[in-house]
């Protein structure tokens, strides 16, 4: 080897020799980590907290919800959610989480177990773990894929095998307690009391109701609500008291009412005017519409383009006054939105999260004003969910 060469590197070597013994020498000893210390978050959540519920595209075995405090971005935590996770479902008490899950022996294979996770929202831990079928749908999430009795009690889990039912799960004893069909129907949406409903491929609402112990105790079938062919409705709706709004793909609002003892269908009412529709606005997105109900406000992400391209994300979030039923503000979103909530206080804010970009952009939800961005929000979030807030 070259003489300087060897020159160059003895040199080199006492400089990195010289410069670590000097380190060393003024470095102070690092204190030592405690284990074993659980941070805990406040038992009752803010009005601007927020689940984000990330399915991760990328490795759909590894599902996960993160929590944030809307006012000022910080980042509570997370929790591992399994196999193409959906949403959790939150009590009105907030005192567990439930969360319908699947999980392999192997990661990505083997022996599958599905299950109903109990977490605790202070701790953010597991508290207990309930068995069910082998049957829990793995699709695109919707909001509407599982739900709770308004007593808290039971959870209808949606099951596709490719047959169609619901799981029900006794969440006060622990137990899974058995299996409802729905041919031709999916779907498990509250209907107040023991009762849900689905939506089903005629057009119609399916509504079963459980008894005390959660068995089925009536099933109910309604006459079509919405045209299949012409004016399909999307299944992300949002609950308004006792009203449960449903977009459709040409831009409409369909109403069912469940405060009463059968369902009732309101007068579908449009979120576009003749100019509108000539420029072909629709509704678009995953989670295409939100609901503020100080303000009585509806939220629409809304773009360009033919009926086919009704989950495309939207440039722009449309306000409507659900008293009048009259668009009163437009916002153009900063990125483009695949995704909106709004928080349910009277001061709201408005949750966006832009298409195929792991952030969360956050605005003023009367002004539309953009307040701030918060990054590395998972990879491939789609939905969200504002706690339980009193």
């Amino acid at each position: 080897m070259n003489k300087n060469i060897l020159s160059l590197l003895s040199l080199t070597a006492i400089i990195c020799l010289s410069a670590s013994s000097g380190a060393y020498s003024e470095t102070r000893p690092v204190p030592v980590d405690k284990f074993g210390i659980v941070e805990k978050i406040d038992a009752r959540p803010g009005a601007h907290w927020l689940w984000v519920y990330d399915t991760n595209f990328i490795s759909f075995s590894d599902g996960r919800a993160h929590l944030i405090d809307g006012d000022s971005g910080h980042y509570f935590g997370s929790l591992n959610t399994g196999y193409v996770h959906a949403k959790f479902v939150l009590p009105s008490h907030y005192k567990e989480i439930y969360s319908a899950e699947t999980y392999y022996s192997r990661h990505v294979g083997g022996t599958r177990t599905d299950m109903v996770r109990i977490y605790d929202p202070v701790k953010l831990s597991l508290i207990d773990e309930i068995p069910i079928p082998n049957k829990r749908a793995t699709v695109i999430p919707r909001t509407t894929n599982n739900a709770l009795s308004e007593d808290n009690r039971f959870m209808a889990v949606s099951n596709l095998t490719p047959a169609t039912s619901v799981s029900i799960v006794d969440l006060q004893t622990r137990k899974f307690v058995g299996e409802i069909e729905l041919p031709g129907c999916t779907l498990a949406i509250p209907a107040g009391g023991l009762r849900f409903f689905s939506l089903c491929s005629d057009g119609s609402a399916l509504t079963f109701t459980l008894d005390k112990q959660g068995k089925l105790a009536e099933k109910k079938r309604s006459k079509p609500f919405f045209s299949v062919d012409k004016d399909p409705i999307l299944e992300n709706a949002v609950r308004f008291g006792n009203e449960w709004l449903f977009p459709s793909v040409e831009g409409m609002i369909y109403g069912v009412d469940v405060s009463g003892e059968e369902l009732v269908f309101a007068k579908p009412w449009s979120l576009l005017n003749e100019k509108d529709r000539k420029e072909n606005w629709r509704t678009g997105g995953m989670q295409q519409i939100a609901v503020n109900q100080s303000h009585h406000l509806l939220y629409s992400i809304m773009h360009q383009g033919p009926a086919e391209t009704y989950e495309h994300p939207g440039p722009e979030i449309w306000v409507y006054d659900l008293k009048t039923k009259k668009r009163i503000l437009r916002i153009v979103t900063e990125r483009i939105a695949v995704s909106i909530h709004v928080s349910p206080d009277a001061s709201p804010l408005l949750f966006s999260l832009p298409d195929n970009e792991a952030t969360l952009d956050i605005y003023d939800g009367l002004s539309g004003k953009h307040l701030r961005t918060v990054s590395e929000m998972g990879v491939t979030p789609f939905l969200m969910e504002t706690p339980p807030y009193k």
